[in-house]
């Protein structure tokens, strides 16, 4: 059994409305991850997470599960919550015990009323963390939206770091603005920003490299005089942020597609605290 030391842990709980596809989030990393090698659906009743027979029964989480995947010698030790209010105990329960969460939104919803309240939750706990904008794929879906309503609701500088390639029925992958990268289809092939995206590219990471400066003073003095921060000291900037609350960085993608999941645990590893 392979051990893990502290720098190499990461325990974080995944909160959200019901229905915004955090146990389909965690079969996605289970299944990335190499644990399972087929992707189970919760409408199926095939998800690892939700293993009761009342689960299945109604296509829901009703326990709290503890899903543990390892990656890049890593372990992730991912809290599946309930995102109905009825079993908001095994939610709060989980908040307590994590180091970090990932906010999962649906992509039409936006910020719903669940989201609200276990924002607030997490505000309680003083939890790090990111916020995950899942079903891309859906019809109806307008990221930008989603992003201000982040920002409007929940009371914190949303700032994107991936921006989707393609929209609805023809979103086909990720762009990691710190990297510069492209990560397209299920298994997440890494590759150049498409072209009729560049300017756009440009311009969001310009905002995420601000944002990231804001974090440390020295970093700041750094972007006045060079107007530029390497990845490094974009990441270190917004890790502070992260911890220090007044930030939450946006990553998108569809756990049933299986895209965006990849970049999304290389995020847990950068940005939230073990």
């Amino acid at each position: 059994m392979t051990i893990y030391t502290s720098d190499k842990l990461r325990n974080v709980v995944l909160l959200g409305h019901g229905g915004a596809g955090k146990t389909s989030l965690v079969e996605a990393m289970l299944f990335d991850t190499g644990k399972v090698n087929r992707l189970g659906r919760v409408d199926d009743g095939t998800s690892v997470s939700d293993w009761d027979d009342e689960e299945r029964r109604r296509n829901m989480s009703i326990n709290l599960s503890l899903i543990p995947c390892e990656w890049q010698n890593h372990k992730l030790n991912m809290l599946d919550t309930p995102g109905y209010m009825d079993f908001v105990g095994e939610m709060v329960s989980a908040i307590r015990v994590a180091d970090s969460a990932i906010v999962v939104l649906d992509s039409v919803g936006g910020v719903e009323v669940g989201t609200e309240q276990v924002w607030h939750y997490a505000n309680e706990q003083q939890l790090p963390r990111v916020a995950f904008v899942n079903k891309m794929e859906r019809e109806n879906v307008d990221y930008g939206s989603v992003l201000a309503q982040i920002s409007e609701k929940l009371g914190v500088l949303a700032v994107p770091v991936h921006l989707p390639i393609g929209s609805q029925a023809y979103f086909q992958g990720v762009v990691d603005l710190v990297a510069q990268k492209a990560y397209m289809g299920e298994k997440g092939a890494e590759g150049p920003v498409p072209d009729d995206m560049v300017d756009d590219v440009e311009e969001a990471r310009m905002v995420l490299v601000e944002a990231a400066a804001e974090g440390e003073d020295e970093l700041m003095e750094k972007y006045f005089e060079e107007e530029s921060l390497s990845d490094a000291e974009v990441v270190r900037g917004l890790k502070t942020r992260i911890a220090q609350g007044d930030l939450v960085p946006v990553f998108c993608g569809s756990a049933s597609m299986n895209i965006g999941v990849t970049a999304l645990m290389q995020a847990i590893v950068r940005y939230l605290p073990n």
